[in-house]
């Protein structure tokens, strides 16, 4: 998550919900669910059965090379 600063999870419905800079810090797929964490607290537990993706986003447009 070091190069992401957003999480967005857009569900089957066309909803959308997304955590910025400061409101998470991990994320995690228990093969159930969509899981995300700040400091080790689950913050938000989504049901993969309604997620229809989960895109991490660097919106400030720095460029990395990955590993």
């Amino acid at each position: 998550m070091e190069y992401a600063d957003r999480i967005e999870i857009t569900f089957k419905s066309g909803e959308t919900i997304s955590y910025d800079k400061g409101e998470w810090d991990d994320y995690a797929y228990d093969g159930k669910a969509v899981i995300v964490k700040q400091k080790g607290a689950w913050i938000g537990i989504y049901n993969f059965d309604h997620v229809f993706s989960v895109e991490l986003k660097n919106t400030k447009g720095v460029e990395y090379a990955p590993l």
